[in-house]
């Protein structure tokens, strides 16, 4: 059934509320926003855009919304598709970056605008109103104006509109990178929260690899236009599809350790200092050496991963420490290694000074093997 046969699609007329997009295109000009994508969001599921600026997260946002059409491809809530359905007919709420507050209106008057805008009952804008203002504790403050609030106030203000319309979609675009460190791990707890109650699909865009990993049931990992990388935040934290993804997630800078394998020779060999022995997998060695023997490839290990010693052991390469930055209950080092920086957190407990020879090692299953020409990960399926 096509939805331009329809002035408008309800709640009842969606379905199954599975989001697909479908070799989406979108050019502004000879730019190309968003390329060939190809993606589902899940009924009432936490999906989180995730990519630098420019990755096209933003665009998708709103191809979804209704604010921007593809070039070509389709998109689909449901069975239904609603490419060029307008936002108004999506059964859609939105909360972006600058909010949509009004002024001249106080916090409750804000709050129902939606409701009185649809003539609501009365009864039911007083049953909505209550349920928002007990969900997002906002009842204090109802009857200030939006300048008379905090930052924090006005973001549950804003998140408040939008959802006292009950919307099967829930669009936030960037929601929180005006606010401080502090209230934005607050308020990321609270959407958590707020997610679970709701039981309403959102789709999150941000360009904070932390937050994504704080809220997302799902990132869909973005670059240049492109999805790159699509899974659970811990599946693409311990399995990234290449060195890209490897560098954009994680809390710290990955190292990335130049090496290769031999026939029959199973280690990495780079540093003057030694070797680092890499237990490679049978099948995965297998492949490589059959394909390609000699070829160069990348080692990516996380810093975290990495272990000090002040005795070697185990395979361990002497280096200096160069730099430490203490984080509170883990330091990091910065260790160098025949020229090469390598960065290691560990406990606050162990402290090297500036200058001094440690040993540094890792163990073969945390590392990450790529292929230095095409930067993919290397795996033995």
């Amino acid at each position: 059934m096509s939805v331009s046969n329809h002035n408008s699609v309800g709640q009842s007329s969606f379905g199954d509320f599975t989001i697909s997009l479908k070799e989406v295109t979108k050019r502004f000009g000879s730019f190309e926003a968003v390329a060939k994508l190809d993606l589902e969001i899940y009924d009432k599921e936490m999906l989180v855009l995730l990519g630098p600026s420019g990755c096209g997260k933003s665009t998708t946002l709103n191809i979804l919304a209704g604010l921007e059409t593809p070039t070509r491809g389709s998109v689909y809530f449901g069975p239904i598709e609603v490419t060029h359905l307008p936002p108004e007919e999506r059964d859609i709420s939105m909360v972006f970056q600058s909010l949509a507050l009004y002024p001249h209106l106080n916090v409750r008057e804000n709050i129902l605008f939606p409701l009185k805008i649809r003539r609501e009952k009365p009864a039911i804008i007083a049953s909505r109103l209550a349920e928002i203002v007990e969900l997002l504790g906002i009842g204090t403050f109802l009857e200030r104006y939006t300048h008379e609030l905090s930052g924090g106030q006005r973001q549950r203000v804003a998140i408040a509109k939008a959802l006292v319309r009950r919307p099967r979609l829930f669009l936030l675009d960037e929601p929180f990178s005006n606010l401080d460190a502090e209230l934005r791990r607050q308020l990321r707890a609270e959407l958590v929260r707020i997610h679970r109650e709701v039981a309403t699909t959102m789709v999150f865009v941000t360009h904070d690899q932390e937050e994504a990993m704080a809220i997302g049931d799902r990132l869909a990992v973005m670059n240049e236009g492109k999805l790159v990388q699509l899974g659970s935040p811990l599946d693409i934290y311990y399995s990234p599809v290449n060195m890209w993804i490897s560098r954009f997630i994680g809390s710290f800078p990955i190292n990335f350790i130049p090496g290769f394998v031999v026939d029959g020779v199973r280690r990495i060999c780079h540093f003057r200092a030694g070797y680092w022995p890499i237990d490679v997998a049978p099948d995965l060695y297998a492949s490589i050496s059959k394909t390609s023997s000699g070829r160069s490839i990348v080692f990516g290990v996380r810093p975290e991963f990495m272990k000090l010693s002040n005795t070697q052991n185990g395979g361990a390469i002497e280096g200096v420490v160069y730099t430490r930055q203490i984080l509170g209950t883990e330091i990091l080092y910065s260790v160098h290694v025949d020229g090469q920086e390598i960065r290691a957190v560990v406990p606050a407990n162990m402290r090297y000074e500036t200058g001094e020879r440690i040993y540094i090692t890792f163990d073969h299953v945390d590392a990450f093997m790529f292929d230095s020409l095409s930067g993919l990960r290397l795996r033995s399926d």
